[in-house]
């Protein structure tokens, strides 16, 4: 059977000869004594076998570099006949016979040969990497095992025999290795990091603190013993300061940085990360030092203060950022940047005083339109319409004097279409909306998103605007008039909804361009519209439709499962329309719900109850649960 399966992997053998060094000129076998002028005419029979022995394999050598691998590997096989203890011989002619595709006889010779010799560390890495190329890693582990026992001290062979562990994907085994070698082998180096890059995988997959915290410090132990091997490798020293570090050993990370500085004194990472440190320390003076000498030959230096409030802040030290950035406006006060991040942190503990830094703010730097709009998005965010539009209206006004030709951002249109929407402003939220939707058309989802969670009172305000949008320049906009049929949806018109509907289709129709807003979304809510409006062929078309746009639309499915649910009708097809619902959201209570309606109506009363439970679990009081739970109880007899 090995014979069968040899075979199969002759490629894998020729390459793996081709790596073993064929083509290589490795120095022929030991010649004979003395030279050829003292040679009697009759050699002794030991020197005329290694004559022999010696041509053969220079005649393999001229064949090979001529690619003649036949007439090669049989030079090599009578040269190996002559003298079968000849390690490199045997490997030679095993590597020519991998490259002829004659696995099964490589493998011979080389097994031949290591009953001679079975302590032959070429032969046994030949055979591990032979074994290893056929899948049989057991017999791999147990070569590189002898390995290890014949020479303890060689980390070569140690490394090869974790990676025969980790191929056979035995974790612990490697692990066990690596820590038996590095009180074995000389240098320890390589294996020490192997074990580090184990630690580091252990700190990511780590399951709480505390075994975190393990491999962390398991980490550090081997970095340390590494740096002392090798006291100059930049890597090693800036892993352990990291690790030093984030394990709260300040003083061992900033010694580990400052290594790192003796050799690269102008690396900025380093002096970066020495400003954390000495920040985690309390040691500001120290920071300020550093990071002055980081700025002090920038052409445009950063302000000291905002560097280190962001190291605060990284730190989750929020009080002593604030404490800095108060330092950077009182120094830099005409830098609307500063007062911003200020008053950003204070917003969301004490929005009055957030709103103090930016009147101050606006004294050190008048008719900022950055501080305006801040101040106008405050309001915004208070309900203060009237004045969140007057301070928007400024911040636009300020820019344009300062320079006319540079728009302001999609958001800061739409904010502005917000506040005049609330103030009931028709033209003039539409005017905004319509600026901000040229620039980014995903702002009118946004829009609509907040006319549908709005009040009755902005919800009809939106309708208004989305209508004086739709009609802008006398061309109707088929994508504001499906956006504005949803909305007749949710304020239950649904006769001007579906008129809505129909207009968009029939823009499409005559208008290609147009047909960009027959989308999966279009469809669902022209069927719901149609559902509610008792147009139930028509509806089951819609939401059909907008199925085979988008089978993945589950909200559909669900809604088409639920009504022929409803009816008692097409209860097959509900039932696999629900199905590829659930497996789309599976914690969906009104999906569970119409799965339990489904098996109710087809009489499979048991399923019902258990899925209805679970709608129920997820969303517990649902009114039309807890209906449809009580008819599945009452049929059961509970």
């Amino acid at each position: 059977m090995r014979g069968a399966r040899l075979g199969g992997l002759a490629l894998g053998i020729v390459l793996f000869g081709v790596a073993s060094g064929c083509r290589s000129l490795p120095s022929p076998p030991p010649p004979m004594e003395g030279g050829l002028v003292l040679l009697p005419d009759t050699l002794p029979p030991e020197a005329e076998r290694a004559a022999k022995v010696h041509a053969l394999y220079s005649i393999g050598i001229h064949h090979e570099l001529a690619d003649e691998y036949d007439r090669a590997a049989d030079a090599y096989r009578q040269a190996y006949e002559l003298d079968p203890d000849q390690e490199r011989l045997a490997l030679r002619l095993a590597s020519m016979l991998a490259l002829q595709r004659q696995p099964e006889e490589a493998l011979r010779t080389v097994e031949d040969f290591r009953v001679r010799q079975p302590t032959s560390e070429q032969a046994i890495e030949w055979l591990a990497a032979f074994y290893g190329s056929t899948g049989e890693g057991e017999r791999v582990i147990r070569l590189y095992t002898q390995l290890t026992e014949q020479n303890p001290k060689n980390p070569e062979a140690w490394i090869r025999l974790a990676a025969a562990y980790k191929r056979a994907g035995d974790t612990n085994a490697v692990k066990s290795t690596l820590e038996k070698a590095v009180t074995q082998a000389q240098p320890p180096t390589l294996l020490q990091q192997e074990l580090v890059r184990m630690h580091l995988a252990g700190m990511q997959t780590a399951k709480d603190e505390e075994q975190l915290q393990q491999e962390r410090q398991q980490a550090i132990r081997l970095l340390q013993q590494i740096a002392e091997n090798l006291p100059g490798d930049l890597d090693t020293l800036n892993l352990l300061g990291e690790l030093l570090f984030k394990n709260g050993q300040l003083p061992e990370a900033v010694a580990a940085y400052e290594k790192v500085l003796r050799i690269q004194p102008r690396d900025t990472s380093v002096k970066q990360r020495l400003v954390q440190v000495y920040l985690a320390m309390n040691d500001e003076e120290q920071a300020m030092n550093i990071l002055a000498d980081l700025t002090k030959n920038q052409k445009s230096p950063i302000n000291l203060h905002v560097y280190i409030a962001d190291m605060q802040l990284q730190a989750g030290r929020t009080n002593r950022a604030m404490e800095q950035l108060q330092l950077a406006t009182a120094e830099e006060p005409t830098e609307p940047a500063f007062w911003l991040k200020l008053a950003a942190l204070q917003a969301d503990d004490n929005p009055k005083q957030a709103e103090a830094t930016l009147r101050k703010a606006l004294q050190n730097i008048p008719g900022n339109p950055q501080i305006l709009e801040v101040m106008g998005l405050m309001r915004l965010a208070q309900n203060r319409y009237k004045q969140a539009a007057e301070f928007l209206q400024q911040a636009y006004d300020a820019a344009m004097a300062d320079d006319p030709n540079e728009p302001m951002t999609p958001l800061f249109y739409y904010h502005i279409a917000l506040a005049s929407t609330h103030l009931g402003q028709t033209e003039r939220a539409a005017d905004w909306l319509e600026r901000a939707m040229e620039m980014e058309p995903g702002i009118l989802p946004l829009y609509m998103q907040r006319a549908i969670t709005g009040t009755k009172s902005y919800r009809r305000n939106a309708a208004k605007v989305l209508r004086a949008l739709a009609q802008e320049a006398g061309q109707k906009n088929a994508s504001v008039l499906a956006h504005l049929a949803v909305l007749n949806v949710y304020q239950k018109k649904m006769a001007q909804a579906i008129q809505g509907f129909d207009e968009v289709l029939a823009l499409a129709q005559t208008d290609p361009l147009q047909a960009t807003a027959l989308t999966p979304w279009f469809y669902f809510w022209f069927g719901v519209a149609l559902d509610e409006a008792k147009q139930g062929e028509r509806s089951v078309e819609m939401f059909e439709k907008c199925i085979e746009l988008a089978p993945d639309y589950a909200e559909a499915r669900n809604y088409l499962a639920y009504v022929w649910a409803l009816q008692g009708i097409r209860l097959d097809e509900a039932l696999r329309h629900i199905q590829v619902a659930l497996s789309e959201d599976p914690y969906n209570a009104a999906f569970l719900d119409t799965l339990g309606w489904v098996y109710y109506q087809m009489g499979e009363y048991e399923d019902a109850l258990d899925v209805l439970q679970q709608a129920d679990e997820l969303r517990p009081d649902d009114p039309e649960i807890m209906d449809h739970l009580e008819k599945a109880r009452e049929k059961l007899g509970r």
